[in-house]
């Protein structure tokens, strides 16, 4: 009862956090918190739907695999978005994209036609990519670092109360009304969570952490030499996301084709997910303050591996909960270790470094589920579930090898928790 007890002063406290807070941080907390609300929901009421509508419109496993690697497609740039804000204000890089893909958006509300649907989808993620590198260097900025770690995990908790209370509304709505309505509502509130994303007081760029804006992705992948732990960390990271990446192909045609289930169902799943991930990012986050970042990667591998193993199996709906909770674990765990390793080794040139990285994230994320798609057309899906366990597999050698060497060149410093969302 009293672990109870102790447990729920905690959670009380971090909720307190924000009357300790300066007046900008304080300002800037609740500014990013009401925003994320409405990210949620945006967010709710499309991506956990987006390859069911497009199967129903009549696409196949190539169009399945075009979509999941449309925001992996539009990674391949980040590097350039990477290089392009540092030491430069960053709303400027969130507010314009951000409010040019959700516009991009209202042509679905007409289109019943799988290949426009899959290329309107890929230009937005391809605009929204532009953000990504600028807002992770603005949440370095608007939080401190001793409290960044509690303050995202309370963002987190609110993005996710409202993330699934939109997947639950968006898939009973699109059994009852298609998706014109629910993509309408979905567009109205991502504008509405960027145009309150713009009232973010946005800290003066440190003049030390500003680079040559002049941009050379070759010269970023030279300096690679200079940490090679860091280059190790890619490479276990590659084998790790294709095979990752080589599964979502198979899940909605395996729902849809096997199971039948219907948008609620798959709403279902997406709740299970999203549950999983936000109630148990505080853990990993804890995790990665008393071990290493790198041994939470590899426990997001652990889970992940089990997936594939799972659907080996032939699931019915309630194996399929399961792989969710599985997935949600995983996805956690992966967040917060990879950004936290990642920013930990990389310093002050972590702007530079997210975007190289997310470029690669975006190369494997493109290949790996039209790689999948062949595999499937070839109606070859149990020798896709055994490639992607591999693969997984594949990258725990380099990953404790890259830890060994960081262990090894490590200077001390103050661990800076954060965690990076990602195309999923």
């Amino acid at each position: 009862m009293n672990g109870g007890e102790g447990a729920l002063k905690r959670i009380m406290n971090n909720f307190r956090l924000n009357a300790r807070l300066s007046s900008q941080i304080n300002h800037n907390f609740k500014v990013d918190a009401l925003s994320a609300s409405f990210f949620a929901l945006a967010g709710g009421a499309l991506y956990p739907f987006v390859a069911a509508i497009a199967i129903n419109m009549g696409a196949g496993a190539l169009g399945v695999g075009l979509l999941v690697a449309a925001p992996f497609a539009a990674q391949l740039f980040t590097i350039y978005w990477g290089h392009l804000c540092q030491g430069r204000q960053k709303l400027p890089f969130i507010i314009y994209p951000g409010i040019a893909a959700r516009l991009l958006l209202l042509p679905l509300v007409l289109v019943n036609s799988p290949a426009v649907f899959i290329t309107l989808i890929i230009l937005h993620h391809g605009l929204l990519a532009i953000t990504w590198p600028a807002f992770t260097s603005l949440v370095q900025k608007m939080y401190p670092m001793a409290r960044r770690g509690r303050l995202m995990g309370l963002v987190k908790f609110v993005f996710g109360i409202f993330n699934i209370l939109a997947i639950a509304v968006a898939g009973r709505s699109l059994d009852l009304l298609g998706h014109p309505p629910v993509i309408l509502v979905g567009v109205a509130a991502g504008i509405t969570a960027t145009l309150i994303f713009r009232r973010i007081r946005e800290p003066e760029e440190e003049k030390e952490t500003a680079i040559c804006r002049r941009f050379s992705p070759g010269e970023s992948l030279r300096q690679l030499r200079q940490f090679p732990a860091l280059a190790w960390f890619i490479v276990g990271m590659s084998f790790l996301e294709i095979g990752k990446f080589m599964l979502q192909p198979f899940l909605p045609l395996y729902w849809l084709n096997e199971l039948g289930l219907s948008q609620s169902n798959i709403g279902s799943i997406a709740i299970v997910v999203t549950l999983f991930w936000f109630l148990s990012s505080p853990l990993w986050g804890a995790l990665v303050d008393r071990f290493h970042p790198v041994g939470v990667v590899m426990a997001a591998g652990g889970l992940y591996c089990l997936l594939p193993l799972l659907y080996l199996g032939n699931p019915g709906l309630a194996g399929v909960l399961v792989g969710a909770a599985l997935t949600g674990l995983g996805l956690a765990a992966y967040e917060v270790g990879w950004s936290n390793n990642l920013l930990g080794m990389a310093g002050r040139q972590s702007g530079k470094f997210i975007g190289l990285y997310l470029s690669l994230v975006g190369l494997r994320g493109l290949l790996s589920p039209l790689l999948a798609s062949v595999i499937l057309g070839g109606g070859q899906a149990v020798l896709l579930l055994i490639l992607a366990a591999l693969f997984i597999l594949a990258s725990f050698p380099a990953l404790i090898h890259s830890y060994r060497l960081g262990v090894r060149g490590r200077k001390k410093e103050t661990p800076e928790v954060v965690a990076v969302k990602i195309a999923q």
